[in-house]
This record gives C-alpha cells, sequence and structure tokens, in this order.
C-alpha cells in the first residue's frame, strides 16, 4: 500500500491534505490520512470536508472518543506512523516530533517540514532542485514560500539564462498573517531584525543553502517588513550581474520560465482574488507571479516586484516529494494533473 500522513490541519496542513485526496487515484496513492490532534467543534466542518475529499482522520488514542462524539470516526495516529511511507509535518513543531516520533520509525520511510523548520533536512523545491530528491537522505525540509519564490527569480534570470550574478538583494513585504488565521495581526509596519550578518535575514540564508546543495555558492542579501495586510507577500528584487542585460531579454527569460508566471495587476488583493476564483483551496501553485510592468533594467541591474503565493508553491513540492518516493521513474508524468492549476499569465 502507498500511504500518506499529513500532520497538521492548518494553513499548509489543509490544502495539502486536499490536494492529495482528491488526486490520489491519479498519482498512485492508496490512502491519504490526516493527523488532527485537538477535538474542536468550530472545526467540524473543515475535518468533514477533508473527509469528503478522500482523507482519513486519526489522532491520539486519548482524542478518539471526543471526535466519535462529534460525528466521526477516527483511527489511532500510531497505526498510521506504521502504515504511512511519506510522513509531512506541517506544524511548528516538525524538528521536536523528529526527536519524539519519527526517528524512531522505520527510516526507509520519507519524512518532510516545511522550512521553518530550518535544519530538519535538504531543502527541495519541485522545479528548482528536482535532482535533490535521488540522494539518500530519508528527510527533507520543503522550502518555505518565499524561498520558492526568490529561488525561482534567481534560477530564471540568473542560472538558466546563463547569466553570472555578482548578487541578490530582496526584500520581503510580508502579509502579516493569514486570512484563515486571527493571531498576530500586524497593526503598522514591523521590520525583522538583520539577525544575520551575512544574510540579512533567513530568506537570503535559506535560499543560499537550497544552492548550494547543488554545489552553487551566491552572493545573496534580503530584509523583511510585515505589513498590516492579509492578501499575500510582496518581494522587491535587485539582480546585479557582471554584464549588461536587456529587458526584452529578461521578458523572454519570463515567458520561458517554468516555475514564474507574470501579471499586469499592480496590487495583492487583485492578485490573491484570482487565486481565489481559480486557485486550489484560493491558491495559486506557481512559484512566483512577476509584476511585469515593474520590471526594470539599467546597465547589469535587474529590478522588479514578484507576488509570492501564500503558501501555494510549497503544497506541489510536498506533493512531488511524496510521489517521487513511490515512483521514481514516472513521477514527473503523474505531477502534470497539476497543470490545470498553473497559469502563464493572470
Amino acid at each position: 500500500m502507498k500511504n500518506v500522513l499529513v500532520v497538521g490541519t492548518g494553513t499548509i496542513g489543509e490544502p495539502l491534505i486536499g490536494l492529495l485526496a482528491q488526486h490520489k487515484e491519479t498519482l498512485g496513492i492508496d490512502n491519504v490520512y490526516f493527523f488532527k490532534r485537538t477535538p474542536l467543534s468550530d472545526e467540524k466542518g473543515k475535518v468533514e470536508a477533508l473527509i469528503r475529499k478522500g482523507s482519513k482522520l486519526v489522532s491520539t488514542s486519548d482524542a478518539l472518543d471526543e471526535f466519535k462524539n462529534l460525528g466521526f470516526e477516527p483511527e489511532n495516529v500510531e497505526n498510521s506512523y506504521e502504515d504511512c511511507q511519506v510522513i509531512i509535518d506541517c506544524t511548528p513543531s516538525g524538528n521536536d516530533n523528529w526527536g519524539n516520533i519519527y526517528s524512531k520509525l522505520d527510516s526507509k520511510k520519507r519524512f518532510m517540514a516545511q522550512g521553518s523548520e530550518h535544519g530538519f533536512g535538504p531543502f527541495f523545491a519541485w522545479g528548482i532542485n528536482n535532482e535533490q530528491l535521488n540522494s539518500d537522505a530519508n528527510k527533507y525540509l520543503i522550502a518555505s514560500c518565499n524561498t520558492h519564490n526568490i529561488a525561482s527569480i534567481v534560477k530564471s534570470f540568473a542560472l538558466d539564462s546563463d547569466r553570472d550574478l555578482l548578487d541578490g538583494r530582496f526584500v520581503c513585504l510580508r502579509r502579516a498573517n493569514d486570512v484563515s488565521q486571527n493571531d498576530s495581526f500586524a497593526p503598522s509596519p514591523t521590520i525583522t531584525k538583520h539577525d544575520n550578518q551575512e544574510f540579512g535575514t533567513h530568506h537570503a540564508r535559506d535560499v543560499y543553502e537550497l544552492f548550494k546543495q547543488e554545489g552553487i555558492e551566491l552572493n545573496l542579501f534580503s530584509s523583511a517588513i510585515k505589513l498590516p495586510t492579509q492578501y499575500m507577500h510582496t518581494l522587491w528584487f535587485n539582480l546585479a550581474f557582471k554584464d549588461s542585460v536587456e529587458l526584452s531579454s529578461v521578458k523572454s527569460d519570463l515567458e520561458n520560465s517554468e516555475y514564474l508566471m507574470s501579471t499586469e495587476k499592480l496590487s495583492s488583493n487583485k492578485v490573491f482574488s484570482f487565486g481565489r476564483d481559480h486557485g486550489y483551496h484560493g491558491r495559486l501553485l506557481s512559484h512566483g507571479i512577476i509584476a511585469i510592468d515593474s520590471l526594470h533594467v539599467k546597465d547589469n541591474n535587474l529590478t522588479g516586484y514578484c507576488f509570492t503565493p501564500q503558501d501555494g508553491n510549497a503544497l506541489l513540492s510536498s506533493v512531488a516529494a511524496s510521489v517521487n518516493y513511490f515512483y521514481e521513474d514516472s513521477w514527473k508524468e503523474k505531477m502534470e494533473v497539476f497543470n490545470q492549476y498553473l497559469f502563464k499569465q493572470i
């Protein structure tokens, strides 16, 4: 049996469970289980929706009766730990769960955690470093949404285009919190500390580490500021190349990019609205959306803005790493089912 367990039902876990469950037949997955620890009556509808999509609820033994009182028939998560070959942790406790739970399971399983759990394993971003899945590692860190975005900009406009990148500068204009969250909203612009002497914030560090895994070392620096909006992250970038660059060439690179889409929209609410209406679970699944009218070239510098799909780009990376585990020879073909959710221009 080819079984996947998703731990957590938050802003990443919930759409990931649905994405796997609704496409499990095409992906060749037998069962998709999701672990929800706390029975909450106000989240009964969410659990019902995930089950309708074809997934199965599991929880700890002490919570089973409470879930049954809500009308569900959950299974014990301990069985899923044994029966599932792929385990995807979508909680803020991935590293702790590795030490307490996953490290004691069969090492032949594949374990994944989200980008906030730095150090969990080597970075993986779908389409950016697919070859990383050929390594002997049994656990991977799925790159965060902004890591996906920055990495796709560097890869599309520098690495894939054979341009020598002297340095890359990035400012992450972050949303305060997700539309599904009430906590941690920022009432005013709030600056993130430059706590890394070499990279500024962790965003540049993460992208540096991702490409260093492939033997590529880049000069990158990032800053971040949290804004009072729930729509989506926006990224300002400046790439300085060794040689001069033409705007027409950059636009051609964007058109041919496998990771980026473009838009003439200049406001995040317009892009977010398109994702809400046409994306999966309201999410755009491309790595980034370049505001094409923001692109500016002067001599050897390329500057522009790019919207970051909130966690959407990380979803496909989690699915890709799961399918690759089961089907090393045909996983890319199976991933084509998600082309219906990808756009070149919005």
